[in-house]
Formats: structure tokens, sequence, C-alpha cells
């Protein structure tokens, strides 16, 4: 018996020490395959590929989707991009080429043939940060060391999973704030060790945005900055250039306190089918906004404090436009679960002009006789008691 125990413990320690070793062998190819292709990455100046992006956002279960042919050429002197680059986006309404030659960012706009030039040495660079193909350029390949950092991040949970082609590089983030369940997936070819495929998701409330790459096609060297110059200088050198043109002060000015507040027709949420005029009998304010817009979102706990401790002395009423239609009433109804607001909302097709309204949110206060009291735009932390105080003021009067 006392022998059977002993081979028994033998094995079972033979099987446990098989196991590490196995674990470790594996581990290993791992790290081998993930530095080969990093080293290949680095070892390139420049990289041609065909991608299709697609995006969920956080308020919407359509999916948007890219798809795009890129050119990349590192550029270790560039502090922006590190790199120059260019990349095209077609659908049915768009035939766009954004190119990116330090300092300029051309956007070439096939079907209307004419351009816009922006500074991006001046931070004009909205037209690829801003805009969801600018994702089409998230390959790792001109920030491959940024992979490697933050595969090293103490903080973030990197595993592995290997398969016979492919070897999947799973980094699960910290919660942030709101923003929970960030986790990026990175897919390697092990045999050609190029990135493939790359998701990414987050959360926030009961909600998920999720984004995924699938590249193709994958060529490196095969161009150089001579060609890219060369390809592009056949629209720089025939379509008409203009230059973009920032907006100033001025592009953003609000109605003036004093000046009479034009009228504003719309539906009260969820009632579709009345329309009525904001008429300003008592003070009433009024908040521009939109479920998607995070600003507007945060700036929502502040107005329902403000209409808990007002009442019935003031109105304060939400003015949506882009939410307007009966098939946009369930996604209002998701919002109002996860952020309850306890103002009226009201859902109108077209802002007066004079407002202005060209960021969110945008704020007015209105007194009773129609008169602009107060405006603002974008959040503060501030907020509450700025509103509050002028609030407070006017009923005094």
């Amino acid at each position: 018996m006392k022998n059977h125990k002993i081979i028994f413990s033998g094995f079972f320690l033979y099987s446990i020490l098989f196991l590490s070793l196995n674990v470790f062998s594996q581990s290993n190819a791992n790290r081998v395959v993930l530095e080969e292709t990093i080293k290949k990455y680095k070892s390139h100046t420049a990289i041609t590929y065909d991608v299709d992006f697609a995006i969920k956002f956080f308020d919407d279960e359509e999916l948007n989707y890219v798809h795009s042919k890129v050119n990349i050429i590192k550029d270790k002197l560039d502090t922006i991009f590190n790199s120059k680059f260019s990349y095209s986006r077609v659908n049915t309404s768009i035939n766009v080429i954004k190119y990116y030659n330090y300092p300029y960012l051309y956007v070439i706009d096939l079907m209307k043939k004419k351009i816009e030039r922006s500074d991006a040495s001046k931070g004009q660079i909205y037209d690829v940060t801003g805009n969801i193909d600018g994702d089409v350029l998230k390959s790792n390949f001109a920030s491959i060391e940024k992979l490697e950092k933050k595969l090293n991040v103490p903080e973030n949970n990197v595993t592995y999973l290997d398969t016979s082609n492919f070897l999947k590089i799973t980094i699960n983030y910290p919660d942030k704030d709101e923003i929970y369940g960030c986790e990026e997936s990175i897919y390697i070819d092990k045999g050609k060790k190029v990135i493939t495929k790359k998701s990414y998701q987050a959360k926030y409330k009961d909600q998920i945005q999720r984004n995924s790459w699938l590249f193709k096609n994958i060529v490196f060297d095969e161009f150089g900055e001579s060609d890219l110059k060369s390809n592009m200088n056949k629209y720089l050198d025939s379509f008409p250039i203009e230059d973009y043109k920032p907006p100033t002060d001025e592009d953003y000015k609000l109605l003036d306190t004093g000046i009479l507040a034009p009228k504003i027709s719309g539906t009260i949420f969820p009632n579709y089918e009345k329309v009525s005029t904001l008429n300003f009998e008592k003070i009433t304010l009024i908040d521009f906004w939109f479920t998607s817009c995070m600003p507007c979102i945060n700036a929502i706990s502040h107005l329902n404090k403000l209409y808990k401790k007002y009442g019935n002395k003031i109105d304060i009423i939400g003015i949506n436009p882009y939410e307007v239609s009966k098939k946009d009433s369930e996604k209002i109804y998701n919002f109002l679960r996860r952020t309850p607001i306890d103002y009226p909302i009201y859902l109108v097709d077209t802002i007066p002009a004079d407002y202005n309204i060209k960021a969110y949110p945008t704020l007015y206060i209105i007194d009773k006789k129609g008169l602009v009291r107060y405006s603002r735009i974008g959040l503060s932390e501030n907020m509450y008691n700025e509103l509050d105080e002028v609030l407070s003021d006017l009923l005094k009067k």
C-alpha cells in the first residue's frame, strides 16, 4: 500500500512539474512571437494596408463602418502623428482622402474636387482626431512603442491566448471614473508576425462601446515619401485649396443680456403629436443638450438639483434637437432609466439661428419678459452655484 502511495505521489508531482514546464514553455513562446512582431514593426519605415473599421457608440445599437486604404511612413521628427500618411474614406455620400505631411493636413474631396488645408502645427487636426475615420490609422505601426508600454504597466492585466495560427493578447485596463470594463485585444498572425485584428470595448452604466479593426493586404516598405507626395500632388496641383479658418470668439457669441429671446417651437417628450411654443411666462432656464453628449450628461445632476430647489417658481427645459422623432423614443427612455431628468424635455426640429448653438451643452436663463439674462457654453464645476445665484437674484426682482 505504501508503494502505491509513493508511486501515486511521484506521478502527481511529475504531472504538476510537466504542466508547469509546459505553461512556462508556452508563455515563453508567446513572448517570442510578441517580441518578434514588435521588432518587425520597428524595423520597417512604411506600411500599406486595407482596413475595415467598425464602431458602436455607447448610446447607439447601430454599427458605423469605415473601409479605408492606408499608407503610413514613419517620421521620428513629427511630434503630432509620428508619421506622414494618407487614407481614404468612401461611401455613398463621401469620397475623400486625408493626407498629412507636416505641418499641413489636407482633406481632399474627390466628389466636390476641392481641398481644405489645415495647419497641424496650430492644433488643427480635428479632421483626423475628431472623426471616426481617424481610427483607421490605429494599426500600431507608428506607435508600436506605446503598445510595449501598455503591456508593461503593472495596473494593466495582460493575458495571452494561443491558437495554431494566432496569438491573442488581451489588456484589461483599470476603471476610470464611471467608465469600466475597458478591454483591448490584439491578434497577431504567428507566421507573418503582423497584427491582423484589434478590438476595444468600454462600459458606461448599462451601455457598451465597441471598436474593431480588421487589417488586410499588409505590405511593408512598398513606397517612400516621394511616392506619397507624387500620389497626392496630382490632387494638390489640380484642385483648388482653401485654408481652414478656425472659429473665432465671435462665431461662438451667444445672445447678449437684455436681448429678446426668440420663440422656440417643438413637442414635449413623450407627446410627439402636440406642437407647442415656449412662452417664457416664468423665469426659464433652457439647456440645449442631446443624449450622447457627456458634458450634457454631467450637467443634468446640477439642473435636477435646481429643479428640486425652485419647484414651480421657475421653468427648466431640456431642449434636444437630435433625438426628435418617434423612432428615437426608445433611445430617450433608455437614457432616462440610466440618467433621470426631473424637468421637461423639449424636442425641436430647428433651433432659431439667433441662439447660435455651436456646442453642447449651451444654457440660457430668460426672465418673465422674455429677455436673456444669462448664457454660457459648456460645463463647469461651479455650474450649480453660478446658475443658482442668477436665478435667486432674478426671483428677488
